[in-house]
């Protein structure tokens, strides 16, 4: 994955009366994301304002404009775009996204997922606000297979998790420099976190999966694996017997989303040592104590793992974070 989601606060604001206004849009929106085709219904009196700032994990963008459609077309697909989620909320105005098969009507309040690999389109009825939140499918603490089942599926910020994920977008839109400056990586995380909690919440509802119990199941044993990184003994067999559940139905459990139960142990406890070294306040502790603390305790193992997954040492990839920033 060669995009980086790393950026200091952006700002950018089209007037009607621009020249080439549209064509100025399509230029900054292909340098935010991944490459779109965007159709706006009245080309000679296009606006639109853009404001954005991220971490290496997540770039929130909070967008007005125009009635237009955007395309992520088949040929747009790249194989640097593959890993990447969006989650967007509705602010105010109207529109209708599609992807696979499933098409959601986006109201003010409503929140949807979509998958950047795959071919979607968003129809704006209406002069619109909403924010995107973008982020590698790797910095959820669920499976990729959980929120693939969510794509283009409404999701409401009423009440529950889904209104508290809300509220935390918000806030991150209305303070975006917060998200750049040191605090950054933490506001970041806590985010992940909560969209994590939310795609649970839904991916659990029987009205959502053909499989509610192995579904279920599934979600328990992540979260139960989130919390126990540290342990030595964190293996399939632990696993299964703290869930009074075989190891072969822990497998299967598993087999349903595409990985082992052994490479989402390593998933997680790399992604999280990769988190805490660019936490600053983590900085006092050194490489190994935070490797040891996700249960990487065999530092030619952690370091070897860390730099075939990520493209860089650990002690590398602490110092290039740390300049995060500045």
């Amino acid at each position: 994955m060669t995009k980086s989601l790393k950026s200091s606060p952006q700002s950018f604001v089209l007037d009607a009366d621009i020249p080439d206004s549209i064509g100025k849009w399509r230029a900054e929106m292909d340098r935010a994301f991944p490459p779109l085709d965007i159709v706006p219904r009245d080309p000679n009196g296009f606006r639109a304002s853009y404001r954005a700032a991220g971490t290496d994990e997540l770039q929130v963008s909070d967008l007005s404009a125009n009635a237009h459609t955007v395309e992520r077309r088949p040929g747009k697909v790249t194989e640097h775009d593959l890993g990447f989620y969006k989650m967007s909320l509705q602010v105010s105005g109207t529109g209708i996204m599609m992807q696979g098969n499933r098409e959601i009507v986006l109201t003010p309040g409503t929140i949807a997922i979509y998958d950047t690999a795959r071919p979607y389109t968003l129809e704006f009825t209406e002069d619109y606000r909403f924010i995107v939140a973008m982020f590698p499918k790797s910095a959820l603490s669920l499976p990729d297979g959980l929120a693939g089942d969510l794509t283009a599926h409404a999701i409401t910020s009423d009440s529950g998790p889904g209104s508290v994920l809300s509220a935390y977008v918000m806030g991150l839109a209305t303070n975006l420099d917060t998200l750049s400056g040191a605090p950054g990586q933490r506001l970041a995380r806590t985010g992940l976190d909560l969209l994590s909690t939310v795609i649970a919440s839904e991916a659990g509802d029987e009205n959502v999966s053909t499989q509610a119990s192995r579904r279920a199941m599934l979600i328990t044993v992540c979260l139960y694996i989130n919390e126990h990184l540290a342990d030595d003994d964190l293996t399939p067999e632990s696993i299964a017997d703290a869930h009074f559940i075989s190891v072969r139905q822990l497998y299967n459990v598993f087999a349903d989303a595409g990985v082992t139960v052994a490479q989402w142990v390593r998933t997680r406890r790399l992604m999280e040592f990769r988190r805490d070294l660019a936490d600053p306040l983590m900085s006092g502790k050194s490489i190994t104590q935070l490797a040891t603390h996700r249960g990487l305790s065999d530092a030619g193992y952690y370091s070897r793992i860390f730099r075939d997954t990520f493209g860089m040492t650990p002690t590398d990839w602490r110092n290039t974070s740390g300049n995060l920033g500045r």
